[in-house]
């Protein structure tokens, strides 16, 4: 397999802005996405997103599933109870994708640590 590309999405709970953050999947376990806010993200994105506002987690999707299974959310360098996505689920093919539903405060710092 090769790296992939995708998407995160965000719901702003005060403003009802949506943020949609471009992830870079390298193809690799023990690895961090990189996220990219202003643009495509790639090899030397930064692997965190530091949230403006409280939000919620409400979509994430891949194009293809790398060697890794999935992904999971950590909140300022902890693992996120409850946050592991499973790339198989996550597809951007699949129009059955869970909806998410992971709080975010204002400030957190937001990475994805492959597994």
């Amino acid at each position: 397999m090769a790296a992939n590309a995708g998407s995160v999405t965000f719901l702003g709970l005060k403003s009802n802005r949506t943020y949609t953050i471009d992830m870079y999947v390298p193809d690799a376990v023990s690895t961090f996405l990189g996220l990219n806010s202003s643009g495509l993200a790639g090899t030397s994105s930064p692997t965190s997103w530091r949230a403006t506002e409280d939000v919620v987690l409400r979509d994430m999707s891949i194009a293809a599933a790398p060697t890794a299974v999935g992904a999971i959310m950590q909140k300022n360098n902890a693992n996120e109870n409850g946050a592991a996505i499973r790339w198989a689920n996550q597809l951007a093919s699949n129009p059955n994708r869970p909806k998410l539903n992971v709080m975010v405060k204002e400030g957190d710092f937001i990475s994805f640590l492959q597994f």
